[in-house]
């Protein structure tokens, strides 16, 4: 009762202007007495609440817009492309080509060595008699023949052309069916050898033709033209036995075959340093070209320049002939660059085909 009486003084001496603190009297001053509240309909709480709540889970078609980080305070680094100052260096330390071309063999055409056994197989049938065996001889020549054909064989794909592989197949399988009917059948050993090479040059065959490769390929750009139109090769560049003198030397260019009389050009623009006899090769036109390259052409039946005449490539040189050491009318064509010799084929750019001469 007393702390009754001290409250209701307390609320007596307060000024009529002064309101009592939010929520702990629901009625309103009215003098020093206190009047009742007066009860209002009032909405009830809850409703806003679930009005406010539906809004948050709801769509966020009414939402306002999101902050940015600049916005909210935040300086993130720049995101755009910064242009590195100078040449940026490779990421190897030699420059990557301007462009790829396809792979380079790791060693010359199988057609040379096919050509010159052949050659030799056909040789050693003319003074070996027949039904007496296979002769020592013909058994190295065909172990060495696979030894080429597995070194051939064990290159990539890309490297050996489909119809390199076709006439490398055809060429085994002909010289071994004819030196079977000369000397009748091979040893076991032998003809094992003989079949396990034509089984993977077959397999070859499929595995090029499987991937869509064609039969003819497209050659290389040519530096030389071909100083012989129509011709076919009938010995190649390289180690041979010479046909006349059994020695075994370099052959230092390619024989093209041809038919007498044939004209003979110029392989590039040049001008003419030789034009005469010249010992074994007979009639001879040598050209000098730029970039220390020399042409040769000989065994010719007649000349058409002189020493000092600027040629063009395609201006007639000479006929084909068979003066000098030569068993039969054909061009026998050099490359020299830098003074050693070099494959013609390699810058005549193109594939040959077997033809029948002499040196």
């Amino acid at each position: 009762m007393v702390a009754d009486r001290t409250h209701l003084a307390a609320i007596s001496a307060a000024p009529s202007h002064v309101h009592p603190p939010s929520g702990r009297f629901l009625g309103e001053w009215n003098g020093p007495c206190y009047a009742p509240p007066t009860v209002t309909p009032r909405r009830p709480a809850a409703l806003p609440f679930l009005a406010l709540l539906a809004a948050g889970l709801g769509g966020c078609a009414g939402a306002p817009p999101k902050m940015s980080f600049e916005q909210a305070g935040f300086r993130p680094a720049s995101l755009e492309a910064v242009e590195p100052e100078g040449t940026a260096p490779p990421p190897v330390t030699i420059p990557a080509p301007e462009s790829i071309a396809s792979e380079a063999p790791d060693g010359p055409p199988i057609d040379g060595i096919l050509l010159r056994f052949a050659a030799e197989a056909r040789d050693r049938r003319a003074r070996t008699p027949g039904g007496m065996g296979f002769p020592a001889e013909a058994v190295r020549g065909w172990r060495a023949l696979a030894e080429e054909l597995d070194a051939y064989l064990g290159r990539a794909l890309p490297q050996t052309p489909l119809l390199e592989v076709v006439r490398a197949r055809v060429t085994v399988e002909a010289e071994f069916d004819y030196d079977q009917r000369r000397y009748g059948p091979a040893p076991a050993g032998l003809a094992a050898l003989v079949r396990g090479r034509t089984v993977r040059l077959a397999a070859r065959v499929d595995a090029a033709r499987s991937l869509g490769l064609a039969l003819f390929r497209e050659a290389a750009p040519a530096r030389l033209r071909w100083p012989l139109e129509r011709a076919g090769i009938s010995s190649p560049f390289g180690m041979r036995t010479h046909p006349l003198d059994g020695r075994r030397r370099l052959h230092a260019g390619v024989d093209l075959a041809g038919l007498p009389g044939g004209v003979v050009s110029a392989a590039a623009r040049g001008y003419v340093v030789r034009a005469g006899w010249m010992g074994g090769y007979g009639l001879t036109v040598e050209l000098r070209h730029p970039g220390d390259v020399t042409t040769r052409y000989a065994h010719l039946s007649a000349l058409l320049c002189t020493p000092g005449d600027a040629v063009d490539p395609g201006q007639p040189l000479g006929l084909v002939g068979r003066t000098g050491r030569a068993t039969g009318p054909h061009l026998h064509f050099e490359v020299w660059r830098r003074g050693e010799p070099e494959d013609p084929l390699d810058w005549l750019g193109a594939s040959w085909a077997m033809g029948s001469a002499g040196d």
